[in-house]
């Protein structure tokens, strides 16, 4: 859509642009972003956030990890399994039923 205007050095390798193809002003873009959050309606969060939940999200739909890794941009599998990736397996989601359910007792609780 820039047309002519485009321009991106070698060696900026971005995720989000500017208009025309430079780097993005972080304050502007965290007011763009945050102008779309609340024209979404939803809940405000931040730009980190939204990564965590995305990665989040990947695992949750069973995304390979290494597509994952592809989509957030990170140079180490680590990062992404280990940081961004935060998952609930059935095992942990049996364990907190079960807790709950022994809370709710009304000889324990």
């Amino acid at each position: 859509m820039a047309g002519d205007h485009w321009h991106q050095n070698p060696d900026q390798d971005v995720i989000f642009s500017s208009e025309h193809g430079g780097l993005t002003d972080p304050v502007g873009f965290s007011r763009t972003f945050d102008r779309l959050v609340k024209g979404a309606g939803v809940r405000r969060i931040t730009v980190r956030l939204a990564r965590h939940t995305c990665g989040t999200l990947l695992a949750f739909l069973k995304v390979r990890p290494k597509v994952a890794q592809a989509i957030l941009r990170h140079s180490q599998i680590s990062m992404t399994m280990d940081v961004y990736t935060h998952v609930a397996g059935d095992s942990e989601r049996e364990a907190v039923a079960m807790l709950a359910e022994l809370l709710e007792d009304p000889l324990i609780g």
